[in-house]
């Protein structure tokens, strides 16, 4: 008996719980349920507004909206095509690190690299296209001395490095819009390039040189976040960096004295590479 009375306590306790939450206000966006807890059983629902001219509706995951909002930044149909550059640069006259141990140092190394690109905006934020560009690297090494102590003193030289490496490949951008006014947003790129060209090292001077040449071969896969501003309505400067990539690299040297030989390199990095920083404008018709 006293089962039964515990059943019936149970099944108007759940059926008063019921009552009271039909007079809850919901709202209902996409596929969540937002339930309003209010004291008073009849106030008027809110007026929430979702809708944007330049939102772009987002399918939730599962479920659930989480409320990510992604504005217009780039519309469908859009053409794209700009010009991004790098150039990073060092002298030893400069720099004064490592001095109680380097002494007499003289070195220099710098990067240059030109990337012209042109994309279609397939559907809004997402953008293909495809991408030429030119990477120039010197580097020498004048004179080092090493202190390393009374038993431990000696010094090297006369060390150059120069690299000219030619790319082409594609490109998927995608962006996301920061603001309802489509002016600043964030992009990830994401690109297959192939580059091909030629180094020389140099060791030594005069009739004492050692001369190396080296045919490039290299193939890359690269992720390259950044951000975008529109400084005018069709003009937009833009700052991306590399993060990660995949690559193949094959290399055949010859030096002076004819002997040849070949090496097949592969690696992956997933670190900020300041060696390729770009800055660069992107014209948007």
């Amino acid at each position: 008996m006293k089962y039964i009375i515990l059943f019936v306590v149970l099944f108007l306790g759940f059926g008063a719980f019921d009552v009271s939450a039909q007079h809850r206000d919901t709202i209902v966006i996409h596929d969540t349920v937002y339930v309003e807890r209010t004291k008073e059983p009849m106030q008027p629902k809110k007026n929430v507004i979702v809708e944007s001219n330049s939102l772009i509706r987002i399918k939730p995951i599962g479920r659930y909206d989480r409320g990510i909002r992604n504005y217009r930044f780039v519309e469908k149909g859009k053409w794209l095509g700009g010009l991004t550059f790098s150039f990073v640069n060092y002298d030893s006259d400069e720099s004064t690190m490592l001095y109680s141990i380097v002494g007499d140092l003289n070195a220099n190394f710098s990067v240059k690299s030109v990337n012209p690109f042109v994309g279609y905006a397939l559907k809004d934020n997402l953008v293909l296209g495809m991408k030429l560009g030119y990477h120039h690297l010197d580097a020498g090494l004048g004179n080092v001395e090493l202190n390393l102590g009374t038993d431990y003193h000696f010094s090297f030289g006369n060390l150059k490095y120069s690299e000219d490496l030619y790319s082409a490949g594609a490109f998927m951008r995608s962006y996301i819009g920061l603001d309802e006014n489509g002016i600043f947003g964030l992009f990830n790129e994401t690109e297959l390039t192939y580059r091909h060209g030629t180094s020389v090292y140099s060791d030594g001077a005069d009739a004492d040189m050692k001369r190396t040449e080296t045919t490039i071969n290299e193939i890359r896969l690269g992720i390259n976040p950044g951000v975008a501003v529109f400084i005018t309505k069709n003009l937009c400067a833009e700052m991306s960096f590399g993060v990660a990539g995949l690559k193949f690299r094959s290399e055949k040297q010859r030096d002076q004295a004819g002997v040849e030989g070949k090496r097949h390199t592969s690696g992956a990095d997933f670190k900020i590479n300041i060696l390729n920083i770009n800055i660069g404008l992107t014209l948007c018709l």
